[in-house]
């Protein structure tokens, strides 16, 4: 068999993959040594996609890769996601966790309530969450797959930066990406206007 562009194989491992791909993942799928020439194979790469008008995505998920689609293609092709079954009261503790990754379950509770208990075990269970033992309480922290589906949080929570999460091409896309967004900013709205009513009794 004939060698084999070095970044097409990028492309195809992207394009395939299920989740974000590491560098170190990158290099021993290629055999490229050097990880400045990897870096830069991957660069030219997302820079094709860019100068292309791709409907498509080469992004930077902490240091790992993935291909998704463009926020602005999602929405039009969304009917053809696959839908996943979570409750619209764990999609809203998972709005919740998304602006306040690595909160403990102890503070959940008194934040929004007992169900969350039910929530957080669906939530686990699709892999959006995972828990750590964190004395006589758990953890919780955003997964990879949260990332791969609603994009990367950044610490302010803000939604746009949610709803700019996407399927990679020849996967689908879970129709809750794009409901998340709309928690989160509800979620925001009555966060604010519970501290404004706190400050105003305190006054």
């Amino acid at each position: 068999m004939a060698d084999l562009n070095e970044k097409r194989v990028i492309e195809a491992a992207l394009f395939i993959s299920a989740r974000e791909l590491s560098l170190e993942e990158l290099r021993t799928l290629t055999g490229i040594g050097a990880l400045g020439y990897l870096q830069n194979s991957i660069n030219e790469l997302k820079k094709e996609y860019d100068e292309r008008g791709s409907a498509l995505e080469i992004i930077d998920v902490n240091g790992r890769y993935v291909m998704r689609v463009r926020n602005d293609y999602l929405t039009r092709v969304k009917q053809f996601a696959q839908d996943s079954e979570v409750s619209k009261s764990a999609l809203r503790t998972l709005a919740f966790m998304a602006k306040h990754d690595g909160m403990l379950k102890s503070d959940l509770v008194k934040k929004i309530g007992p169900q969350i208990y039910e929530d957080v075990k669906e939530l686990i269970q699709n892999g959006f969450l995972k828990s750590h033992k964190a004395g006589r309480t758990s953890k919780l922290n955003l997964t990879d797959k949260f990332r791969k589906y609603f994009g990367n949080v950044e610490a302010s929570g803000t939604a746009t930066t949610v709803a700019q999460g996407g399927a990679t091409q020849g996967k689908q896309e879970d129709p809750n990406q794009l409901k998340i967004s709309e928690e989160i900013e509800s979620s925001s709205e009555t966060e604010e206007a519970e501290e404004e009513k706190e400050e105003g009794m305190g006054e």
